[in-house]
């Protein structure tokens, strides 16, 4: 895990000097080694935590015996091993034991677009071939580590981070507007969209080659492009408990990759089912196994008591992180500095802190229990959906659509007939199955169009299967563009606030596929979310924690309540022009939303601290102020 910046185009005798300030902005993603290099208008630089092979050997930017390629490298390929054979095949000799080097020859002899597909893991690179004089980026297929890229009319400037892309001199950071309020009504951003104008997010599963100044695009892997009705119905012929031993032999294998380490591991254990059965699978394959786990004020110490069963239960430490108001404020304006643009998730606040303790404590690697609920189905509104369409398809059997039918409809509306094409038009942009609110004019004017055509292909590439399944399958696969890749993000910039690379083994290529394959039988079943990974969790958990309702990773609305005051005659106010007079009534409603009035807040602190450059301490003091004043 480490950092990468660099840029193709001008940069002159300034080059050293650009890449070294692009470099000071993510010095805490690699603090264990720096290192630059620069030739014919192409500059890469390296910020380096040694995870495999720490010794000089694995030095970044990476170059070949030949001089003619060059690697800038984040993240890790877990099946290195397997590919450095195949290398060693065909004469390569290593001077390393990283992943790194066998990553550099594979896009030097076989070719970025033979090559990336053939990584599994979480990675986002940089590769100079100096022979044809073209660079090429590439981001793992979901998005695990991120890329931003800005184009600029001498060509591309490209970092781990967006506050690195500021420090060349041709990108300048300003508000994009539109882009603001998409973010305020979607509250996530989607697709290659960030706060910033002329900043964009590298998509995932995408490989670029620039060269005299063209790119070529290519998508190596699409949930959209790559899921298969054909394959699913193929699936559901066989039997669940084949389904679930082949699962978990995936997810076995995925831990064990996962652990692959020559620093310390750990894990997070949140008392969710997903975290501590990565923890369960991981104490079988690492002695001495450390869990960590956020006691967040507010929430009656629920996820504490879960993951204290579940570390009883497999005989492993497990390490209390208290979170408490003070804590909570204290770090709030410093993970959203750290996250670059306005967190979503209130919870991660949270795992900064843990990551903050994994750090003190020795540690440089963690795991987690993210990717499951996209991948298996595990929200709420994906049921939700599964259930809309089941009762929208049986109310079209039980009653045709006929002139009869709407004659009768028209007098007695719960005799109405359902027209299925209208309905799938009219829903998939009203809410069911997707999990946010939108209606023609957002669509159109403050870029939801497409999610919502997205979602249209989604249902309709799934024709096929039955209504209620394509419903609950195109939920969870469209959270996969937005929720999961938000959460991705955000989840790297807390936890390499401190250093800390956070490993997802629910997101290995094989799961990957596995996941997108199964049928919804296997996911949603007798009315219970995520059946294939609560069946297996059985064998690893305590029954009553997987029986216990889900709360997930997260954190009480009391922490920041009766903070309004907060945003008042603020940078919020201003850009949405809300009166002075109306703001107190405006500022309530937000209230009756607590996590769209952390949202919000959040918006705020991002203004005031990447615009105005106020100091993240100073707001601290501020929302304490206003908390305790409130008490």
């Amino acid at each position: 895990m480490c950092g990468i910046v660099g840029f193709v185009g001008a940069g002159g005798e300034q080059t050293e000097t650009i890449l070294q300030a692009m470099l000071s902005q993510i010095a805490r993603r690699g603090p264990d080694d720096m290192g630059l290099w620069q030739q014919d208008g192409v500059g890469l630089g390296h910020a380096r935590l040694s995870i495999i092979d720490p010794s000089e050997r694995g030095h970044q930017p990476f170059v070949t015996c030949d001089n003619l390629g060059v690697l800038v490298f984040n993240g890790e390929v877990y099946n290195y091993r397997e590919l450095r054979r195949l290398l060693e095949q065909e004469g390569v000799r290593f001077t390393s034991d990283t992943d790194t080097e066998v990553v550099l020859y594979a896009l030097h002899n076989w070719g970025p677009e033979r090559a990336v597909p053939m990584f599994n893991g979480m990675f986002a690179f940089a590769y100079h071939d100096v022979r044809d004089k073209s660079v090429w980026l590439a981001r793992d297929r979901l998005g695990i580590k991120p890329l931003f890229v800005a184009r600029t009319k001498d060509g591309l400037v490209f970092a781990s981070e967006q506050k690195a892309l500021f420090e060349h001199s041709a990108v300048t950071c300003e508000l994009d507007q539109h882009a603001f309020l998409t973010l305020l009504l979607y509250e996530r951003f989607d697709g290659a969209m960030t706060p910033y104008r002329n900043v964009e997010t590298f998509l995932p599963g995408t490989l670029c080659r620039y060269n005299n100044g063209k790119e070529t695009l290519t998508t190596f892997f699409d949930v959209l492009r790559d899921i298969s009705p054909e394959r699913i119905g193929r699936y559901g012929d066989r039997d669940f408990p084949a389904q679930l031993a082949r699962f978990e032999d995936y997810l076995n294998d995925s831990v064990k990759m996962h652990l692959v380490s020559d620093a310390p591991v750990a894990t997070m254990c949140s008392g969710g089912m997903d975290s501590g059965l990565v923890t369960a699978m991981a104490s079988r394959h690492l002695p001495n196994l450390v869990s960590y786990v956020a006691d967040i004020e507010g929430m009656q110490g629920q996820e504490v008591a879960r993951a204290r069963k579940v570390a009883e239960s497999l005989g492993i430490e497990l390490r209390r992180v208290p979170v408490d108001r003070e804590i909570y404020f204290r770090a709030l304006p410093e993970a959203i500095t750290a996250n670059d643009q306005p967190l979503f998730f209130s919870q991660h606040v949270a795992a900064m802190v843990v990551a903050k303790t994994l750090r003190k404590d020795g540690f440089k690697v963690v795991l987690t229990g993210d990717g499951a609920d996209e991948l298996f189905g595990g929200y709420p509104w994906h049921a939700q959906a599964y259930r809309h369409w089941r009762r929208t398809a049986r109310r079209a059997r039980w009653i045709p659509d006929n002139s009869f039918t709407r004659a009768i409809g028209r007098r007695i509306p719960g005799l109405r007939p359902v027209n299925i094409k209208h309905e799938i038009s009219g829903h998939l942009t009203r809410g069911y199955p997707i999990n946010y609110i939108s209606d023609t004019s957002n669509m159109l004017l403050v870029a939801g169009a497409p999610r919502t055509l997205r979602q249209r292909r989604l249902f309709r590439k799934l024709e096929g299967l039955s209504l209620q399944d394509r419903a609950f399958l195109s939920s969870s696969f469209e959270d996969m563009y937005v929720q999961m890749r938000e959460c991705l993000n955000s989840l790297d910039k807390m936890t390499m606030k401190h250093s800390i690379e956070a490993r997802v083994p629910f997101l290995e290529n094989r799961l990957i596929r596995f996941g997108l394959d199964l049928p919804v039988a296997a996911k949603f079943h007798g009315g219970v979310t995520k059946r294939i990974v609560k069946s297996l969790a059985r064998k690893y958990l305590p029954e009553d924690v997987i029986k216990l309702p889900k709360i997930g990773f997260s954190a009480a609305p009391s922490l920041w309540s009766d903070t309004e005051a907060f945003l008042r005659d603020g940078r919020v106010a201003d850009l949405l022009k809300w009166p002075s007079r109306d703001q107190p009534g405006i500022l309530a409603l937000a209230q009756q939303r607590p996590y769209y009035h952390f949202r919000l807040m959040a918006c705020e602190i991002w203004l005031r601290t990447r615009f105005d450059n106020e100091c993240p301490q100073k707001i601290s003091d501020q929302l304490l102020k206003i908390k305790k004043a409130q008490a």
